[in-house]
């Protein structure tokens, strides 16, 4: 026998949306583990963790990560302010707070990672005035602006799930590496701060997309395409940008990584 049959139509509604809402986590949740072993196959993060990688090229290669952070960061917050502001106006205040709020603990994160490049010797000059954005941090920093100039708000949601819930689990790891390596602890207040302080922006993006789904059920396709989109540009190919970058840089000046 069917059990939805043995509840009220509104109680049974809201055991299917509670249903939906737990396959959705579970679909986000085994896309992130799957994101993950596809970035411990790649090479940038293979030379990262090797412990024979010149711990100068490691300094090189974060260097270049944190301009490319600076790069796409103040354009995903414009985006991801704009798409908040899109969401129906049924949806209650306190999670249109909760939105804004983390953008606002966000803003500054590209200033945090320029100061982490400059650290590293990078000339703040130069990433401010001089250095033009990647094509693989101006497609991140486009997605964003697409999202809002699509009016597809719930999308936002999607994209945010992999942006929180992968770097504290990336960060956690190159921390751990970086510290063993002699990597300048002063040029790890952006590494440090999001290994510790993004599980719970995870966490609050999890019920948001949880409250929203159960709230607005057509919000799910939306969240899924987000997240595909998002990855499809993000993180690898940033990543791999910056390592090809210091990579060149590298050889210019020191010779061979290893």
């Amino acid at each position: 026998m069917n059990n939805l049959a043995l509840e009220t139509p509104d109680e049974a509604k809201d055991l299917l949306n509670d249903r939906c809402d737990s396959d959705l986590i579970s679909w986000l949740d085994q896309r992130m583990d799957s994101l993950v072993k596809e970035i411990e196959q790649q090479e940038f993060w293979i030379i990262l963790t090797s412990p024979e990688t010149d711990p100068r090229f490691l300094q090189t290669m974060m260097r270049e990560i944190y301009i490319e952070i600076f790069s796409y960061q103040p354009h995903a917050i414009e985006g991801a302010i704009t798409a908040i502001a899109q969401m129906p106006r049924s949806m209650p205040v306190r999670m249109i707070k909760a939105m804004l709020r983390h953008q606002a603990e966000e803003f500054d994160h590209g200033e945090m990672a320029l100061r982490d490049y400059v650290a590293l010797g990078g000339d703040e000059q130069h990433a401010r005035e001089r250095h033009r954005i990647s094509p693989a941090s101006y497609a991140v920093a486009a997605l964003w602006n697409m999202i809002a100039d699509q009016r597809d708000p719930f999308a936002y949601l999607g994209a945010l799930y992999p942006f929180e819930g992968l770097t504290p689990i990336v960060s956690a790891k190159a921390k751990d590496i970086l510290l063993r390596r002699g990597f300048p602890a002063e040029a790890l207040e952006f590494v440090e701060f999001h290994s510790t302080e993004d599980p719970k922006h995870t966490e609050l993006v999890r019920h948001l997309i949880e409250e929203t789904v159960g709230r607005y059920p057509e919000a799910e396709a939306s969240i899924q395409a987000g997240l595909d989109r998002f990855l499809a540009i993000y993180p690898i190919p940033v990543w791999r940008t910056a390592y090809e970058r210091a990579c060149a840089a590298h050889s210019a000046s020191r010779g061979p990584v290893f």
